[in-house]
C-alpha cells in the first residue's frame, strides 16, 4: 500500500483500523438480519428493532425525560401536533412556532421550539415540560445531542433500505419499544 498509494506507514495502519472498524460494523448489522424468521422483504423486522434497541442501550430519550424533567415539580403538559414527517422551526414576528405538515404549535422560547420539536419529531402526541425556561435552555442542547445520536445509531442500521415505507414502519417501532411504557 505504502508503495502504490504512497501512504506513511502511520497512514497505512489508519486506513487499516478503518476497515476491520467497517467490517465489524457491517458484521454486526449482518447479526440483526440473522437466517430467522423473515416477516417483509426478507427481513426480520423484530429483530431488527431489537437489535438497533439494544444499540441505542440505556442511554434513550426516555430515561432523560424521567431523571430531568419528571422528577420536577414545575411541569405543564403540552398537546403535540401530529408528525407528518420531519418539523421545522419557524420564528416569526410573534414567537417561535413549530410546523409539521399542515399542523403547527406555537411556543414561548427558542428552548421550548427546540425541545418540543424532539417530540414532536418522534411522533408523540403529548408531552411534559418544565415551566422554568433558564432550565429548559440548560437541558435542552444535551437533549438534541442525545437525540442526534440515537438517529446516527438508526441510521447506521436503515440507511441501506430503500424502501421508505418499510424505513418508515421500523423507525415507529423503534420508538414505540423504547416509548414502551406511557411517559
Amino acid at each position: 500500500m505504502g508503495e502504490i498509494l504512497g501512504l506513511a506507514e502511520e497512514e497505512q495502519l489508519e486506513v487499516y483500523r478503518g476497515v476491520i472498524d467497517l467490517v465489524k460494523s457491517r458484521i454486526e448489522k449482518a447479526k440483526s438480519f440473522g437466517k430467522r424468521k423473515k416477516t417483509k422483504k426478507g427481513l426480520d423486522i423484530d429483530s431488527l428493532v431489537n437489535a438497533i434497541v439494544e444499540k441505542i442501550g440505556e442511554n434513550t430519550l426516555r430515561q432523560f425525560y424521567k431523571e430531568k424533567i419528571l422528577s420536577r415539580q414545575d411541569l405543564v403538559a403540552m398537546k403535540l401536533p401530529a408528525s407528518k414527517g420531519l418539523s421545522k422551526i419557524n420564528q416569526g414576528l410573534f414567537g417561535w412556532r413549530i410546523i409539521s405538515g399542515s399542523n403547527h404549535i406555537d411556543c414561548r422560547s427558542e428552548a421550548e421550539t427546540h425541545y418540543l420539536k424532539v417530540w414532536v419529531d418522534i411522533g408523540i402526541d403529548s408531552i411534559k415540560i418544565p415551566k422554568d425556561e433558564q432550565y429548559l435552555e440548560k437541558i435542552t442542547p444535551e437533549f438534541e445531542k442525545l437525540k442526534s445520536g440515537i438517529d446516527q445509531i438508526i441510521d447506521n442500521y436503515l440507511g441501506s433500505i430503500l424502501d421508505q415505507k418499510l424505513k418508515s414502519q421500523i423507525l415507529h417501532q423503534v420508538w414505540q419499544k423504547i416509548f414502551s411504557s406511557q411517559l
